[in-house]
């Protein structure tokens, strides 16, 4: 039967669609054999660079070249220790504690480190007792070679990026730590208490504020050593929970706020949309 206009003859149609059967028929069959013959990613062999986990990370060393820092765990919190003492930024030690947990699907025994970069590393990790230097790229998957133990293996350049380049890019940005609770604020002649039965915190627009300050993240920080933008304007301490206190020295201009907190030495900068809130210690807050 011809099918005029179209010309499309019936035998035709029914040998097109026998082709496409086979066609779809042998692509099934083919992919079948590759499942079959072919380990899926899930059963590639991976080598786990570590045996630590994070839970037992006490002491962390970051070397960049000769310059070293190191970070310790102090009650169950992560300080920065030298080449000066200060908070460190949780999520980052977070970070840097991933490499504990990584694969890798190639292990080399260490032999010729000058080929992978691995004779003079320019970073090295150490985690507790354990080293982790880190050499150069491969050409192709650009993956980064580690050293570790006896084994070299290929990594993601990931884990080296997250190395802090200076110690002061692992400091914490927050003003007070989680555990800081305010309970008085001073600043020259005013005065800001919690009372015995409701803590600054619930005292609604006094507690906004007091919040602010536990939450506020600072843009950068500085070392007292650095150059700051002026002569000191404020003094504030702060009373703290725990009956220690915190004192801080305020230094502003047209366009910023540098916060010296002095038991640190260390100063967080503020834009001034944010300082003018921090420093609104207003004259009809409860005393």
């Amino acid at each position: 039967m011809r099918l005029f206009g179209g010309i499309v003859e019936e035998d035709e149609f029914m040998n097109y669609h026998a082709k496409l059967n086979r066609i779809m028929l042998v692509t099934v069959i083919g992919l079948g054999l590759f499942l079959f013959f072919n380990p899926s990613l899930e059963d590639v062999e991976t080598y786990a660079l570590s045996s630590l986990s994070a839970d037992v990370a006490e002491r962390i060393q970051v070397w960049h070249q000769e310059d070293v820092m190191t970070l310790d765990k102090i009650e169950n919190r992560w300080y920065l220790t030298a080449p000066f003492h200060a908070r460190t930024d949780e999520t980052k030690i977070e970070e840097i504690l991933e490499i504990l947990s990584s694969k890798s699907h190639h292990r080399l025994p260490l032999s010729n480190l000058g080929d992978f970069g691995l004779d003079k590393p320019n970073i090295q990790l150490q985690v507790n007792h354990e080293t982790f230097s880190f050499g150069g790229l491969t050409p192709i998957t650009n993956e980064q070679y580690v050293a570790v133990g006896e084994s070299i293996y290929l990594l993601p350049p990931r884990y080296s990026v997250m190395l802090p380049s200076q110690p002061v890019k692992i400091v914490s940005k927050n003003l007070l730590a989680e555990t800081e609770i305010p309970v008085g604020f001073e600043l020259r002649d005013l005065s800001i208490d919690s009372s015995e039965s409701e803590p600054l915190l619930n005292q609604g627009e006094t507690g906004s504020w007091v919040q602010l300050w536990q939450t506020a993240s600072a843009t950068h920080i500085y070392l007292s050593t650095d150059e700051l933008v002026g002569e000191v304007q404020k003094e504030i301490r702060i009373t703290l929970q725990n009956g220690l206190y915190v004192d801080f020295k305020a230094q502003q201009n047209e366009t910023e706020l540098i916060l010296l907190r002095v038991d640190e030495g260390i100063g967080y900068l503020f834009p001034d949309e944010l300082s003018e809130q921090l420093l609104d210690f207003s004259d009809d807050s409860p005393t």
